[in-house]
């Protein structure tokens, strides 16, 4: 779905909470450079960081009939042009995120980073911070989301290519957000528009424990509340958000289950010495709603281990990931309505002061091709059950 809504994720929420709440960050693939320093007379001191990077694609299963469509089987693309500017000391802070970005998934055909991904076009978050004490802040704009560990910016990932959980869940939206933390204790609220839509009745929770350096469960949620109608927009889209169905290689809008859902996961960050080992969960659901067009009941339900080794203090590092999906009632929350499947893929990454060479191969097998719109599997009959990707990335960080 992050290309029908044209996303990706999020750290947790900016700055200010990431120094209060470390342990619940994603554990960067790369050893990344830290963020340049800059003192910007009256506003202090501020952390500006970002990158750009690009990647060559071969893929199998696209044909005439193939949930891929009869699209190119090899290409290259733009995948992401990040700059962030953060102020994260004093009372007052601010965080501002620009990035034109897409996420690569199985099943769903590359695409190049797009500017109007949301409301504010390339601008992923925007957002102003109170910070009365160093336990408690609330910060209000357009605020990261808080779902999943997933990451959206490829190179603060394990993989490149991302599960089937990313893929269902929200992004950035507008709101407020508050953070507390207690001990070992963190948690953050979020009241907002969930996917961008104008319409705010979303709230997002993140909880997380830990138990010292090496180990940290953490617990997500979000709920709508209220009834995000038919002629909402989301994520920038020029469309209506339930104009169009999956297709596999492009969307302009969304299905009501989305903006109608619920979701609750979890998932543990364990690290033993140079390897981190993250399992996840996560249950999204849609209740019946006969103005929306949904007659049934309908959820997703995705679980995941990715993994990541560093080779000492080598540049090298060694990520992993093996997921399963499965589509329950009508919506095609992920390629095909009903389907189910599992996915492997493993990504080697290399990285020298600023500039850094990635590569990724895996394998998607669906279990149950369900009940699709347009070409259920792969192939030109589009009866295959399996497609093969492979991808090689390159890009500098600062």
């Amino acid at each position: 779905m992050r290309t029908k809504r044209l996303i990706d994720r999020k750290l947790l929420a900016g700055a200010s909470v990431l120094a209060l709440m470390a342990f619940a960050s994603p554990a960067f693939a790369m050893n990344l450079p830290s963020p340049q320093k800059f003192e910007a007379g009256p506003l202090g001191t501020l952390d500006v960081s970002g990158g750009f990077d690009g990647f060559f694609y071969g893929i199998s299963g696209a044909g005439t009939s193939s949930i891929l469509g009869n699209q190119k089987s090899a290409g290259a693309e733009a995948r992401v042009l990040e700059l962030t500017v953060t102020k994260s000391s004093g009372p007052i802070q601010f965080t501002l995120d620009v990035k034109p970005d897409d996420s690569l998934y199985f099943g769903v055909q590359p695409q190049a980073m797009n500017a109007h991904t949301f409301s504010l076009g390339p601008v992923y978050a925007a957002y102003v911070t109170w910070a009365p004490t160093a336990n408690f802040n609330i910060s209000v704009g357009q605020v990261y989301s808080t779902e999943g560990w997933e990451s959206s910016t490829d190179w603060k990932n394990a993989n490149l290519i991302d599960s089937p959980l990313y893929y269902v869940e929200n992004s950035s939206s507008r709101g407020v957000q508050a953070s507390y933390t207690y001990g070992k204790l963190s948690a953050t609220l979020t009241f907002g528009d969930g996917f961008d839509t104008g319409v705010f009745n979303t709230f997002q929770e993140l909880v997380t424990y830990s138990f010292d350096s090496n180990n940290a469960l953490s617990f997500y949620g979000t709920q709508n509340v209220g009834f995000t109608g038919p002629n909402t927009h989301a994520y920038g889209s020029t469309s209506t958000a339930y104009a169009n169905s999956f297709t596999g290689y492009g969307y302009s809008a969304y299905n009501p289950a989305y903006e109608n859902s619920d979701m609750y996961g979890a998932y543990y960050s364990y690290t033993h010495g140079n390897l981190n080992v993250v399992p996840e969960v996560q249950y999204v659901y849609s209740k019946p709603n006969s103005r929306l067009g949904l007659n049934k009941f309908t959820s997703n339900f995705g679980a995941e281990v990715i993994t990541n080794y560093q080779f000492g203090k080598s540049p090298w590092s060694l990520g992993s990931m093996v997921f399963y999906y499965k589509n329950i009632g009508p919506q095609a929350w992920y390629l095909n309505a009903n389907s189910s499947g599992f996915g492997i893929g493993v990504t080697p990454s290399w990285i020298k002061g600023h500039f850094f060479v990635r590569g990724e191969v895996g394998l998607l097998h669906l279990t149950d091709l369900g009940t699709p719109a347009v070409g259920g599997g792969f192939g030109n009959s589009g009866t295959d059950r399996n497609q093969v990707m492979g991808v090689l990335a390159a890009g500098i960080v600062f």
